[in-house]
């Protein structure tokens, strides 16, 4: 791959939260670009008309306008790619919008010569279609020497990076291998004002869609997953006990409009085997209220016990205890930002010509989005039963 070496031109494809932050928290790519030297936006593209005008608009009323200054917004993304000679774009729109011959967002970038950060989940579609549509972007990028990062951030995170360098060294001089690896997602959803979201042939569902992280963890920390071990236990919100009922639903969603079988479930419990042996587990659920999601990944082998700890917030603590001791050690990590650091591996990788650094590539993360479809389908064999 060819070193970039002038001020890169950078595009955004959706004018959105996950490129330009939203209510449910600053989890943007654009406040981070803002932060790296030597770049400069020239396109925001949305579909959604005067969206990409207006978002253009805000950011050139903040401290860093500067950035924006050449920018012009476009409704038609190939429009963009067609007049802004753009060397990287950010392709952050809903799930359903990328990722299959549909809407060929990322195949239309790499034909243009663009390196590309594309963000979870890959697609909505079945996995053989996106296997199918992946292997096509992937020619192209691989003939034209591109970047193609996906936002799988927490592989970037410091206390995910020290929780798999425990267990590595912990192996290494005692020989034991992961036993248990335990992930657990409480989401907060009285914010979540997104329709499309609260609909599964649009998201994805929750475990495609958001829970995508976790799965990405489980293989990150874990290793794979042994497809035909999956059994998974989802709770409804037609369930008969009432357990399934949310009180906090924003009025936008329209909750009572969207058919029962295509409602997201509120709580989802998945459990496997990883190809080493090891036994996996993934809660994820829709219960909490406001903006902070709760969050835990905790692992176990032989004399080694390592948890982590709302790894979403600037509280994430580690612990772990380790050895012929009772003790525990407690680590923390203020102020990590693992989409930082995505974004500057991302931007140093096309300056340098070496992405080496990438952390989730295209055809990997595929592996994360067959997974969270698998724990999908299996919960659905299960309604199905009942």
């Amino acid at each position: 791959m060819t070193a970039v070496k002038e001020t890169l031109r950078i595009g955004f494809i959706g004018a959105g939260a996950v490129n330009f932050g939203g209510a449910e928290g600053p989890w943007d790519h654009a406040s981070r670009l803002e932060k790296i030297s030597g770049l400069k936006v020239v396109g925001i593209a949305d579909k959604m008309p005067g969206k990409a005008q207006q978002m253009l608009d805000v950011r050139r009323q903040t401290a860093n306008s500067a950035l924006y200054t050449e920018c012009t917004a476009y409704e038609d993304y190939k429009l963009m790619l067609q007049e802004e000679k753009l060397n990287a774009v950010f392709i952050g729109v809903p799930p359903f919008a990328h990722g299959h011959f549909d809407y060929p967002i990322e195949l239309d970038c790499v034909r243009a010569g663009v390196h590309c950060f594309v963000e979870k989940p890959l697609s909505v579609k079945a996995v053989a279609d996106v296997t199918a549509y992946m292997e096509s972007v992937l020619e192209v990028q691989r003939k034209e020497n591109l970047v193609l990062s996906v936002g799988y951030m927490f592989r970037y995170h410091p206390a995910i990076l020290r929780m798999k360098s425990l267990l590595e060294t912990h192996r290494s001089s005692t020989g034991a291998q992961l036993m248990y690896l335990q992930l657990t997602y409480n989401c907060a959803y009285s914010q979540m004002n997104h329709p499309f979201w609260w609909r599964k042939h649009l998201s994805g569902g929750p475990i495609v869609e958001q829970a995508t992280h976790f799965c990405d963890i489980a293989r990150f920390i874990g290793g794979e997953v042994l497809a035909d071990t999956i059994q998974t236990k989802v709770l409804c919100d037609d369930d008969e006990s009432g357990a399934g009922r949310l009180s906090a639903v924003q009025d936008v969603i329209r909750e009572e409009e969207i058919k029962t079988e295509d409602r997201i479930p509120r709580l989802t419990v998945a459990h496997w085997r990883h190809s080493n042996g090891a036994i996996g587990q993934l809660t994820h659920g829709i219960a909490l209220h406001h903006k902070r999601y709760e969050t835990r990944v905790e692992a176990w082998a032989d004399g080694l016990r390592v948890t982590i700890a709302d790894c979403y917030t600037d509280d994430c603590e580690l612990s772990y205890r380790q050895g012929d001791t009772d003790s525990e050690v407690t680590e923390r990590f203020p102020g990590a930002d693992p989409y930082q650091i995505e974004d500057d591996v991302f931007i140093d990788a096309i300056r340098t010509g070496d992405s080496s650094k990438v952390q989730s590539s295209y055809d990997d993360a595929a592996g994360t989005y067959a997974l969270s479809w698998a724990i999908r389908l299996a919960s659905e064999k299960q309604e199905s039963r009942h």
